[in-house]
């Protein structure tokens, strides 16, 4: 899976966790730590990390 896919994946799964589950941000970031440890997201910076390597993604407009 290229890294791409990799944020577009965890970015889908955040937003089901948070809108159809209910839960908060926070939850769930721990829960997706589990499944994708090495992806990160930095919201003040709006900007995406794997394995500490940058990546910024465009938004969809």
């Amino acid at each position: 899976m290229s890294d791409e896919e990799l944020i577009l994946n965890y970015d889908q799964k955040f937003w089901e966790l948070v809108d159809d589950k209910g839960y908060s941000y926070r939850k769930a970031r721990r829960i997706l730590k589990k499944k994708y440890p090495s992806v990160y997201y930095d919201a003040q910076k709006d900007k995406w990390f794997i394995n500490d390597h940058v990546y910024h993604l465009e938004a969809d407009k």
